[in-house]
C-alpha cells in the first residue's frame, strides 16, 4: 500500500545531487532503499490498475518500469553516475524508452509532473502523426477537446523553425503539428504538485489524470505503430 514519500525522500535526492559519487552513494545505500526506492515501487504498485485499464499489455512491474538511481552514462556527455530524481515511464516488456510515447509520472528534489509523451524527438512517428493530421484531424482535434482533457494539459516539445504549415490544418493543431517530439503534462504547478507526492492523494490525482490521457496515448501508439521500429539506444 502507497501512504506517501518520506519527507526524507527530498533531502537524498538533494544529497546525491552534491555528493554524486559512487563512494556517498555507497554509505547511504540504506537510506536509498527506506527513502526512496521501497516507496517508487509502492506507488508504482498503486497505480498500476490504471495503467493496464489503459492498455492491458504495458509492463507494470516495479523492476521492469522504475528507474534506476544509476545512470547509463555510455552515451551522455554528463558522467555523473546517479540521477537526482525518480520517475516510472510504463511501457511494452523489453522495449526502448527511445522508441515510445508513453505515460510517465517522475519527481525531482523541486517538483513533480506526469502525463503522456515521446521520450525524445522521433522524427517517423511525428511524421506519421502529421501525415494523419491532415488527412483525418477530426480524431486529434476530439482527443484535445475531449472535456477531460481540455484544459488539464499542457503541450510541450522543441518547434521547428521553418517547418511549413498546411493552410487546410485547423488552427488548434497547428502548434503540435510544428514539433519534433512532444508531451502533454498536467497543467497544474508541478511545484506545489510536489507536496501531493508525501500523502497517497497523489495515486487518485496520477491516475484521473493517466485515465484522460488514454485516448491520446492509444492514439500515438497507433502512429508508432505505423511508423515502424527505429535504432535502439537508451539510458534507463
Amino acid at each position: 500500500m502507497f501512504d506517501g514519500f518520506p519527507q526524507e525522500m527530498i533531502g537524498f535526492l538533494l544529497s546525491i545531487r552534491f555528493n554524486n559519487s559512487t563512494a556517498y552513494f555507497q554509505a547511504h545505500r540504506d537510506e536509498y532503499e527506506r527513502f526512496v526506492k521501497r516507496p517508487l515501487y509502492a506507488l508504482c504498485e498503486a497505480l498500476a490498475p490504471v495503467v493496464q485499464e489503459i492498455d492491458p499489455d504495458l509492463d507494470t512491474r516495479p523492476a521492469g518500469v522504475c528507474s534506476r538511481l544509476r545512470r547509463d552514462t555510455r552515451f551522455s556527455r554528463d558522467k555523473s553516475p546517479y540521477r537526482d530524481h525518480v520517475w516510472i515511464g510504463w511501457r511494452y516488456a523489453g522495449e526502448p524508452r527511445s522508441e515510445i510515447f508513453g505515460l510517465y509520472w517522475d519527481a525531482y528534489p523541486e517538483s513533480s509532473s506526469w502525463g503522456c509523451g515521446a521520450y525524445g524527438e522521433n522524427k517517423p512517428v511525428m511524421d506519421a502523426l502529421r501525415a494523419r493530421m491532415l488527412e483525418h484531424p477530426e480524431e486529434m482535434l476530439a482527443i484535445l477537446n475531449a472535456p477531460d482533457f481540455k484544459g488539464r494539459f499542457v503541450l510541450e516539445g522543441p518547434d521547428y523553425k521553418k517547418l511549413a504549415v498546411p493552410d487546410a490544418l485547423p488552427e488548434a493543431l497547428r502548434p503540435l503539428y510544428n514539433k519534433k517530439g512532444f508531451y502533454f503534462h498536467q497543467a497544474t504547478d508541478a511545484e506545489q504538485d510536489l507536496e501531493l507526492i508525501f500523502s497517497g492523494r497523489i495515486v487518485e490525482r496520477v491516475s484521473r489524470d493517466l485515465r484522460a490521457l488514454g485516448p491520446l496515448y492509444r492514439y500515438m501508439r497507433r502512429m508508432q505503430e505505423a511508423a515502424g521500429p527505429r535504432e535502439r539506444r537508451w539510458d534507463r
